[in-house]
């Protein structure tokens, strides 16, 4: 990056910028922002190199963001307004929504969202955004806050619960979510938890009656939900590909690894 000084009309425009429409700003907000000094050529010009000094951050195609003006480069916007920012039918969800919720205190460079669009992988300011496409079915279970003078969808924490062993289908992210459970119980609300479940798949369900009572959480909710639901007598599944034990309440292949949890 080169590090060079703004002139006085390009500071004056920035400010102004600020003054006017806050920190996020439009190329159009831009271009009418400065017409009283540049064309539409030089203004083009000017938002490029804005942008390669580090003055401006650019977000996606067409939105920006005015830099801290006292260290250059550096985005002061929360990342959970970015993330709304780059897909705005999404909410954030997984780690960073617990993290929101206070349940998840260890540093994380990737955010997670889900959206209801197919959205690109971007790295910005050394933090990945990534977005995972899903039925309007699931786009669900998220609040909303204002962070940065802007309307943020994070996910409940009993939703982000649900979208890492749904959507992740990892050991992690089973471990993951047992931890937390185990953790945050006093926390959480179940019965929201068992409410949200209603709309998941047959093996998302099942995961999360074997995983309560590995805990001894009571999961008859969870047992009814199933056994009404989607007949649990006669359909088994797998939690994750390649296990192997079975579960002969649930009907569900699991492995050995979460033995250890049994109480």
């Amino acid at each position: 990056m080169n590090y060079t000084i703004l002139s006085t009309r390009q500071s004056e425009l920035l400010e102004g910028l600020i003054v006017k429409h806050g920190q996020i700003i439009t190329s159009q907000d831009i271009f009418s922002q400065a017409k009283e000094n540049w064309d539409y050529q030089q203004t083009k010009n000017l938002i490029t190199k804005l942008v390669k000094n580090g003055w401006l951050i650019r977000i996606k195609n067409g939105l920006y963001a005015i830099s801290d003006l006292s260290n250059r480069g550096f985005l002061s916007l929360s990342f959970y307004t970015v993330a709304g920012l780059l897909v705005e039918e999404s909410y954030v969800s997984f780690e960073s929504a617990l993290q929101y919720c206070g349940m998840f205190d260890q540093l994380t460079s990737k955010i997670v969202s889900v959206s209801l669009k197919k959205f690109k992988t971007v790295l910005l300011n050394d933090t990945e955004y990534n977005f995972i496409k899903t039925k309007e079915k699931l786009f669900f279970g998220w609040q909303e806050v204002i962070i940065d003078n802007k309307n943020v969808r994070i996910a409940f924490a009993e939703k982000a619960l649900i979208d890492m062993v749904n959507f992740r289908k990892s050991k992690y992210a089973v471990d993951s979510v047992i931890e937390k459970l185990t953790e945050q119980k006093h926390n959480l609300d179940l019965a929201r938890l068992v409410e949200y479940l209603k709309a998941f798949s047959e093996a998302t369900v099942k995961t999360f009656g074997f995983i309560f009572d590995l805990l001894n959480i009571d999961s008859t909710n969870i047992y009814s939900l199933a056994e009404n639901s989607i007949k649990i007598k006669y359909s088994t599944h797998k939690m994750l590909a390649g296990d192997k034990k079975f579960n002969a309440k649930w009907r569900l292949y699991y492995d050995e690894y979460f033995d250890k949890y049994a109480h």
